[in-house]
């Protein structure tokens, strides 16, 4: 068996990108309690900087006290005798301030970008190998969506700074060149498209013991499987007909291609804007059949705040809990405790900040009233329900009007997530 414990001892850094749900969080501070590291420094997303403050006061056998660095503290000095957790926003206030005994990166597919400023300081510079956090400490990268894409390049960063040899020592440029379906973007650059040579990928990884890949299936025998249900509704408005007549303005074959860079498209956002706010009528009809037919809890995700908003007025009776990016970290958690214990809590609405970091499994039930179009994003909201702890068989129902966008590039997604579990997983 792949031991964490050992390989991080090996290797001096590693990556568990074990599915959601299968206790990333704990395997991490499993290995400080192994190794006796004491003083952890914890980096990730600004929203998840509570959430770890209760497991490390939870779980780690060696907690020296904890700081926590937030926004608005102007000369911030860390105590260098106690753990340390911060978001990658603010990480680069301490690189050259604290010096821990291990490094936990979560959600380390935010990182993928090698010349971000957030991936120079957690990794140092990719290309020329120094500075960064990683630089001699001991490291362990948590992510269950490592190739949100599906594009190789998107790993790159990680492979560069920490196992190297495992892919030649390839600059950037080169490992694209290997591992990625490209094309010229006519300024000297290339825009990744895809992935090719995923079954030597694949090898090199499982042979570096860098990385560890399990599967819910393979590892949670007893959860029962996710099911998909398409709900596909006629454009009978005017607001939907409108709005369709505008999503026929752009080109499947480049959002296919771009993925999430599309929606820098000149007008996309827009529409998108537009169709999610155009598809809240029906959507609520469905909810409400669920919800009075004896749905106990319902779990909502969105993209647009004016959505969320739309659908929390109109379900008032189920008294709705809002989980958006402006809400503060204290009250994020009040709202998970309350719709994992509270019967009378049964609507909880969230758009991608509540992607991340947090569990769901009052409810078995998730529907995507926005769906994303980057592959593993879906999967990460759905991952909330289906994870440990989960009693029942959790639902997804995809709400998408015919012919739409969101229609046709959910139903054209396979081959991206394809490549991601080759490269992972091997599964050809």
């Amino acid at each position: 068996m792949w031991n964490l414990s050992e390989q991080i001892d090996h290797l001096g850094a590693v990556m568990c990108a074990d599915e959601q749900g299968l206790g990333k969080t704990i395997q991490a501070i499993g290995v400080a309690n192994a190794r006796g590291f004491e003083r952890i420094m914890v980096v990730g997303p600004a929203s998840l900087r509570l959430n770890w403050i209760r497991e490390l006061e939870k779980w780690h056998m060696y907690n020296p006290g904890i700081q926590v660095v937030m926004p608005g503290v102007k000369n911030f000095r860390p105590d260098p005798a106690l753990s340390l957790v911060t978001s990658y926003d603010l990480a680069w206030k301490l690189k050259k301030q604290y010096k821990p005994d291990y490094l936990i990166v979560d959600e380390a597919h935010h990182i993928k970008n090698p010349y971000a400023k957030r991936t120079q300081v957690v990794l140092g510079n990719a290309i020329e190998k120094w500075g960064g956090f990683v630089q001699d400490t001991p490291t362990i990268f948590l992510t269950g969506t490592p190739l949100p894409n599906g594009r190789p390049n998107e790993i790159w960063p990680l492979l560069r700074r920490c196992v190297p040899d495992v892919i030649d020592r390839l600059g950037n440029r080169a490992f694209i060149q290997k591992f990625c379906t490209y094309y010229d973007d006519g300024y000297g650059g290339v825009v990744v498209n895809g992935a090719k040579n995923t079954r030597e990928l694949f090898l090199r990884l499982r042979g570096s013991g860098f990385m560890t890949r399990r599967l819910k299936k393979d590892v949670l025998k007893d959860l029962p499987a996710k099911r998909y249900k398409m709900v596909v509704f006629p454009a009978n408005s005017k607001e939907l007909r409108k709005a369709l007549e505008k999503e026929d303005r752009f080109s499947i074959a480049e959002i296919n291609e771009n993925g999430g860079s599309s929606l820098g498209v000149s007008g996309l956002p827009e529409v998108r804007h537009e169709m999610g706010l155009a598809k809240v009528p029906q959507a609520l009809t469905y909810l409400r059949d669920f919800l009075i037919g004896g749905t106990a809890k319902a779990v909502i995700f969105c993209h647009h705040l004016s959505v969320m908003a739309e659908l929390a007025a109109g379900l008032g009776e189920y008294n709705p809990l809002l989980f958006n990016g402006s809400t503060s970290p204290k009250r994020r958690q009040e709202i998970v405790d309350s719709f994992q214990t509270d019967p009378a809590r049964r609507v909880f609405i969230g758009n991608a900040a509540a992607a991340e970091g947090i569990t769901l499994t009052a409810a078995q039930d998730v529907f995507i009233i926005e769906p994303e179009w980057v592959p593993g994003q879906n999967d990460q909201r759905v991952d909330r329900l289906h994870r440990i702890g989960q009693e029942g068989s959790v639902l997804v129902h995809y709400i998408v009007v015919e012919n739409s966008l969101d229609a046709k590039i959910l139903g054209a997604s396979e081959k991206k997530q394809r490549d991601i579990e080759n490269i992972l997983t091997g599964s050809y």
